[in-house]
């Protein structure tokens, strides 16, 4: 069963309104790495430890190379976490928005078939062949 245009366009102005409550946000990840220290005498050096640490690392791309900026527990942590979050729930919600929109022309594209404004012909999806060598 399809949904109607309306209940569509009003997922579509919720998501929006979602969207205009995103704060700070930015683009990256935030690992959390253990470090060994490389002394032989240190307990870190024994198989079945990780390591020192935790410490976190947060990685983004900034005009094709790899920035990354080495942090430990505190309110930046959080802050670029919760930043981390907000770009992630924005994308997420643009993705949910462009779907619900895909489904909002399709269906317009139904009923202006079904009202008679656009011929059966004029909208047809195609697939082109490559040619083969």
């Amino acid at each position: 069963m399809t949904q109607s245009i309306d209940s569509l366009e009003a997922q579509r102005s919720r998501l929006l309104s979602e969207l205009a409550q995103i704060g700070d946000m930015r683009p990256g990840s935030i690992t959390e790495v253990y470090r060994r220290c490389g002394k032989k005498s240190c307990w870190c050096a024994q198989t079945d430890q990780p390591g020192h640490g935790p410490f976190y690392a947060f990685t983004r791309k900034v005009h094709g190379k790899t920035q990354t900026v080495q942090l430990r527990p505190g309110l930046l942590l959080s802050k670029l976490q919760a930043e981390v979050q907000a770009y992630r729930d924005f994308r997420q919600r643009c993705e949910e928005i462009v779907a619900l929109s895909e489904k909002i022309c399709q269906a317009r594209l139904v009923e202006g078939r079904e009202r008679g404004e656009l011929k059966e012909n004029s909208y047809r999806l195609s697939r082109k062949r490559r040619a083969r060598k």
